[in-house]
């Protein structure tokens, strides 16, 4: 006997199909086009940075290195030309200010939105921030947005938490990195 499809199993798969397209991740990432990137060559890490679970803190760190060295910067512990700030909404929403180089990269719109002084946006739980700051004038020259990054808030087995957000951590933080302005080695 062969397998029937029904309307009703039409119905269930398109509805699968489509909810997993609703759930896509959305990145965007912004920057200071008045800035000439390639006279960056080192950065460092905030000692601030925002995610909870260590195991994901180190999964960050490690992806965005990944990224800045492949673009030909090199990490040092002090003196870096860019700081590296980043945070990961995982339980309340949070806000954040709008970037200073005049426009405001909110990742609940595509792209760059005009703005005309100092806004601020929520950070929907499930996003991850990333700033870049110029060190010595501590300006944020770039900023990238990775949405439906970390998809639930997080238990008490953060191994588990980790496994889960792995490949959309690293896929975000890599389409991040792609709007970077200065071109990989």
């Amino acid at each position: 006997m062969k397998p029937v499809l029904t309307i009703a199993g039409v119905v269930l798969l398109a509805s699968a199909l489509f909810t997993s397209v609703a759930h896509a991740q959305k990145t965007s990432a912004g920057y200071d086009k008045t800035v000439n990137f390639s006279n960056y060559k080192t950065f460092m890490f905030s000692s601030t940075n925002g995610a909870r679970n260590p195991i994901i803190n180190e999964m960050i760190i490690t992806a965005v290195v990944r990224e800045l060295t492949a673009r030909g910067l090199t990490r040092v512990e002090a003196d870096a030309d860019l700081r590296v700030n980043y945070l990961a909404a995982t339980g309340f929403n949070i806000q954040t200010a709008s970037v200073p180089f005049g426009y405001n990269v909110n990742p609940a719109y595509t792209g760059l939105v005009p703005t005309a002084g100092t806004t601020t946006w929520d950070v929907t739980t499930g996003t991850l921030l990333i700033d870049l700051f110029d060190n010595k004038t501590d300006r944020i020259i770039f900023r990238g947005t990775a949405k439906d990054v970390l998809q639930r808030a997080p238990s008490a087995n953060a191994a588990a938490d980790a496994k889960i957000v792995t490949k959309p951590i690293n896929n975000g933080i890599a389409k991040i990195f792609k709007k970077y302005p200065a071109p990989g080695k």
